[in-house]
């Protein structure tokens, strides 16, 4: 697997965001963290400060095989309003690229219809934001 952007908002889930991060990097995986932010400071759902790689503006995303988006509240909120983000997993999901969403997370996908005819899962009681 080549490069894989796990996208970072203020108020992530903290587990969603440090696990995958940990896992991939440790499987040998090109894992770079994206702050949507307008700056590489990002605070998680419980107040934990992370630093990311690298800012959205900074557009890594001809080169990625792979977009992460995790969940937590408002994080999945603030990741939806990110026009920029919206549209570029549209285009992803157009190039066949590889989109990953956890948790609330897989409502941003929901609203922007890529999960017509698709089965997919979500924190219970967001099942609703699926479609």
């Amino acid at each position: 697997m080549g490069k894989i952007l796990i996208h970072l908002a203020d108020g992530f889930e903290e587990i969603e965001a440090i696990a995958p991060i940990d896992i991939l990097r440790r499987g040998g995986c090109d894992v770079v963290t994206v702050s949507v932010m307008g700056r590489k400071e990002v605070t998680s759902s419980r107040g934990v400060t992370v630093i990311a790689d690298t800012l959205y503006a900074e557009n890594l995303y001809a080169d990625a095989d792979m977009l992460v988006l995790p969940g937590g509240m408002p994080g999945t909120k603030n990741l939806k309003d990110h026009k920029g983000l919206c549209e570029m997993l549209l285009n992803a999901n157009q190039s066949g690229k590889w989109i990953a969403a956890i948790c609330a997370a897989p409502t941003i996908l929901g609203s922007l219809g890529l999960l017509k005819g698709k089965r997919a899962t979500c924190f219970p009681g967001m099942e609703d934001e699926l479609t």
